[in-house]
């Protein structure tokens, strides 16, 4: 048998309807009632304070009515289980007490004891029921406001219900704007063929989606690498979740690229000892055959000493390019303005813009701090990326945009054109030595840039897209 104990608090102007629910409660086994008492809606009210499990109301309290009661019931405690109690059957009352909140209603003299008891301990339950709910929402609207990533509500077409601040922040009101009356759609943000294919599985096969990565469309035409959770909230309608992995990408990045090229480094050390001492054995060699050999053989092979000697210091020169373009050098490192080493830079390449006609947009961060840098080594490495940024270019319609910010401890620069682009493929061989697309060129320019900015401690990433240009992004720590 149960020891759960029920307070009710009952309030009705006629004693006799008091005793009769009184005793009914008095029959109920599994569940013990403990009934209080009120007559009017004025010694009612202080009671309220008091921890009721359920309220009894009669509709007629004298000059009030058990609504007004109700009212106030619901003022204080949302979700406490309220039944009315009514001398008839009338539509109206119930309807009316219903949108109050009330939980049911009883007709006086239409009980017995098991329908009081049944009635009694549904309301309490669909009112805990509301309050686990209510609770609920509240956690879910906490979560969803106050969530660090994009999160958002979507339908069974892929309509955006609903975004979190973080969501806004990251897409922009454009990607959903509450204000407009066209609908936005989760499927426009995403890039790749794949991800929108995926989506539209999604919703054809009423599935979820875990962890997949997607290339998303931002503000300002922006894209990141994402990781995004679908998930099944109710009918038709799905939770979204996106992590921007563009950090975690670019931290991958940076360490790849650095790992890359302490091989490279090594490779070179390696080439330098193994390649050069043959060649001054072969160089040696010319040299002495040149002593030795008759004047008539001279006079009829000695040009292909010749060759044997240009091609042996070109071979020398190359190994020698190579290894000072992955050597990490000294640096005579001074507080210099960021801004102002891009504008000297600038004007070596001053003539290439002038001849292009390149419209150049500064965007530089006005109050940006020092950083310690070897000036001119970073003038070297920024005019190696402003030349390849000018003959990626078109004449006259070619745009330059130099921006410099500060962020995360970080001094940041962003050298953008909208050239050509560079193919997927190519990129990630952008610095590897004497790697070029282009018809003449050593093919370390950017080997040579990487290692300047390495050296500092710094990072360089690229971002490009073919037909829309290309990104370098230097980062240099800022003093401590």
């Amino acid at each position: 048998m149960s020891t759960e104990i029920v307070k009710i608090l009952y309030v009705d102007d006629d004693p006799d309807d008091f005793f009769l629910v009184a005793s009914l409660l008095k029959r109920i086994k599994d569940t013990s009632y403990d009934l209080k008492g009120a007559t009017s809606l004025e010694e009612a009210l202080p009671m309220l304070k008091e921890n009721f499990d359920v309220f009894l109301v009669d509709y007629r309290l004298g000059k009030d009515t058990g609504l007004e009661l109700i009212q106030e019931i619901k003022s204080l405690k949302k979700h406490a289980p309220v039944i009315m109690l009514t001398g008839m059957s009338t539509g109206d009352i119930d309807k009316e007490a219903l949108l109050l909140g009330a939980s049911d209603y009883l007709i006086k003299g239409e009980f017995d004891a098991n329908i009081l008891d049944r009635t009694l301990r549904y309301a309490i339950r669909d009112a805990r029921l509301m309050e686990s709910l209510a609770s609920a929402a509240v956690k879910f609207r906490s979560i969803f406001e106050l969530a660090s990533d994009p999160f958002l509500l979507m339908d069974h077409e892929g309509r955006i219900l609903e975004a979190n601040p973080s969501f806004l922040k990251k897409f922009g009101r454009k990607a959903f704007d509450t204000t407009s009356k066209k609908s936005s759609y989760f499927k426009d943000l995403l890039l790749d063929d794949s991800s929108k294919q995926e989506l539209d599985d999604l919703f054809f096969n009423s599935q979820e989606i875990y962890d997949m990565e997607a290339l998303m469309t931002v503000e300002h035409s922006h894209t990141i690498n994402s990781l995004i959770s679908i998930v099944k909230q109710d009918m038709g309608v799905f939770q979204v979740l996106i992590k921007d992995l563009s950090a975690i990408k670019a931290k991958e990045e940076e360490e790849l690229n650095l790992k890359k090229f302490s091989s490279t480094g090594r490779i070179a050390r390696l080439l330098a000892h193994e390649v050069k001492n043959p060649l001054t054995t072969i160089l040696l060699s010319a040299d002495q055959l040149h002593m030795e050999l008759p004047e008539s053989v001279l006079a009829e092979s000695g040009d292909l000493i010749d060759v044997i000697r240009r091609n042996c210091d070109r071979i020398n020169h190359l190994v020698t390019q190579l290894l000072e373009s992955t050597r990490c050098t000294e640096l005579d490192s001074k507080s210099h303005s960021i801004n102002t080493l891009l504008d000297e830079s600038l004007e070596h390449v001053q003539d290439r813009l002038e001849f292009k006609c390149i419209t150049i947009l500064k965007q530089y961060q006005t109050n940006i701090c020092d950083v310690k840098v070897d000036g001119e080594k970073v003038k070297i490495a920024l005019i190696n990326l402003l030349v390849n940024a000018i003959e990626a270019m078109p004449e006259k319609t070619g745009k330059l945009i130099l921006k410099t910010t500060i962020k995360n401890g970080q001094c940041r620069i962003e050298i953008k054109d909208n050239g050509e682009g560079i193919p997927k493929e190519n990129v990630e061989r952008l610095f590897e030595p004497f790697f070029t697309s282009k018809p003449t060129g050593s093919g370390l320019g950017l080997t040579n840039t990487q290692n300047i900015i390495l050296s500092h401690g710094g990072s360089i990433r690229v971002k490009s897209e073919l037909g829309r240009g290309t990104s370098f992004l230097i980062s240099f720590n800022l003093p401590s």
